[in-house]
């Protein structure tokens, strides 16, 4: 979904609780958010179930913002407080804020876990835009870390099929990402 499409289900959402609006909405940012909740929480159902807590608040009372520019940010807002939530229900939320201005400025780290949850949505929507066994091989391989053999062995295909599968996605990929190439450098994705 682009940019305006975004924006223009965003603006439907708050004005009218469109449920179509809110599901695109939904589908633009759970991803994103549940990469940025396991930032803090490192579990991924627990990630999971926060954002999905988020997303069923907001659907329950929408937020009053004055556009719609402003709900990434409160997303991302409740998403973190939540998270920091859990974190104190489980007495580690001490523990954790110490380590975190130990290691950097804390607001700091906020804005680069925004940054890698984003970079993260666009390289799972580069994926997904593979062509499908290109994407399945890939997937195989670089997500779940299977060898050629097994991927090979899985699909029912030969291992330079799967050769060429990855070769074609890794091509695909580092072009459609291109743009990205610093912060991949950077956050070590």
């Amino acid at each position: 979904m682009d940019t305006l499409s975004t924006i223009n289900a965003i603006d439907c959402f708050l004005n009218s609780r469109d449920r179509h609006s809110f599901q695109k909405v939904y589908h633009y940012y759970y991803q994103r958010l549940c990469y940025f909740a396991y930032g803090y929480v490192d579990d991924h159902h627990q990630a999971e179930d926060i954002v999905q807590d988020v997303f069923s608040h907001i659907w329950e009372q929408p937020p009053q913002l004055e556009d719609a520019s402003k709900l990434k940010g409160y997303l991302y807002a409740m998403v973190r407080n939540r998270c920091l939530n859990l974190k104190r229900s489980e007495g580690h939320l001490a523990k954790y804020q110490e380590h975190e201005l130990n290691t950097e400025n804390w607001e700091n780290d906020e804005s680069l876990k925004v940054i890698k949850a984003e970079v993260y949505d666009e390289i799972m929507a580069s994926i997904d835009k593979l062509p499908p066994k290109a994407k399945e091989v890939f997937k195989l391989g670089a997500l779940t870390q299977l060898r050629e053999s097994e991927i090979a062995e899985r699909l029912g295909i030969t291992v330079n099929s799967v050769k060429t599968h990855k070769k074609r996605a890794r091509a695909l990929l580092k072009e459609d990402l291109k743009h990205l190439f610093g912060l991949l450098i950077i956050f070590h994705l």
